[in-house]
């Protein structure tokens, strides 16, 4: 967006089968909604699930994962939309079909590769982008077994990504070939979740409903000097704003986004305030 103070948060609503869109301001925080998109006629399968966001490294277009019926003839699909670099609303450009129900696809840094989490299927994915921002049918290489496997995140360096799985509480790192689109079969794992309620996405934590921050070398990538905060029920999902000061969650239980100050680098996240979302707010995306 063309004023530095303003930025666009996008949250999906999982019952709603909807997008939200928000104007917000960098400086104050302030939020108001602007836009809504309703996936009319698909999605009924997508109550308490699916429709995981993510953007291109240049913010001009969001992803969203549009879950399947796995009992009946509708596929998984990721669509693409492009972002409107003044008002920050979304037009709908193309929906590609993927090969499994995925809980998280974020972009490498490269913005080439669409990668792909899933828990149901137990595997992790990258999907090449084309030129103009369409998502490519085929996969990059064959996916990489990992069960549990809700998110994946590739470090600055593009060098590395990161797996936190749902049926453990595990974090693996993963090699990434940012020219191929390949991830290396070999990982490591450590145990990074304190309430051994399941590590989710990796700063927030569904059993108690917590916001955790981690201080990270960055020589090596460790995590230390953990601080945890409450938030609303059932924190699903969160983002950061351009300038680093604040971070925008999504409380599935509360129906509403909820906005923390994080600009004290030594300090704990402090709540600012919770708004209203459609049903089930389940991926908060800025953009």
């Amino acid at each position: 967006m063309t004023d530095a103070r303003s930025y666009t948060a996008c949250v999906s609503c999982l019952s709603g089968t909807e997008i939200n869109v928000f104007s917000g301001d960098d400086v104050t925080g302030a939020l108001e909604p602007v836009q809504t998109i309703r996936l009319s006629r698909r999605g009924e399968c997508l109550v308490r699930r699916g429709l995981p966001l993510a953007q291109s490294p240049d913010r001009q277009r969001l992803y969203a994962a549009v879950y399947g019926d796995q009992s009946g003839p509708r596929k998984d699909l990721v669509d693409a939309y492009a972002i409107d670099p003044v008002t920050g609303l979304l037009t709908h450009m193309s929906s590609t079909p993927v090969m499994a129900q995925l809980p998280h696809i974020p972009v490498d840094q490269t913005g080439r590769f669409l990668t792909g989490a899933s828990e149901p299927s137990g595997l992790v994915v990258a999907y090449p982008i084309g030129a103009r921002g369409h998502v490519q049918p085929r996969a990059s290489a064959s996916a990489v077994p990992l069960p549990g496997a809700h998110q994946i995140l590739t470090d600055p360096t593009n060098r590395c990504a990161y797996v936190p799985s749902l049926s453990s509480d595990v974090l693996a790192s993963l090699l990434f070939d940012e020219k191929t689109g390949r991830f290396h079969p070999e990982f490591t794992a450590r145990d990074h979740s304190a309430s051994r309620g399941g590590c989710r996405h990796l700063a927030s934590e569904r059993r108690s409903d917590t916001l955790a921050a981690w201080k990270i070398d960055p020589v090596s990538g460790r995590m230390s000097d953990r601080h945890t905060v409450p938030t609303p029920g059932n924190p699903h999902c969160f983002d950061v704003t351009p300038t680093g000061r604040f971070v925008v969650l999504s409380a599935l239980k509360g129906c509403r986004i909820a906005l923390f100050d994080v600009s004290e680098a030594l300090a704990a996240p402090r709540h600012v305030m919770d708004l209203p979302t459609g049903a089930e707010p389940g991926w908060a995306e800025i953009l």
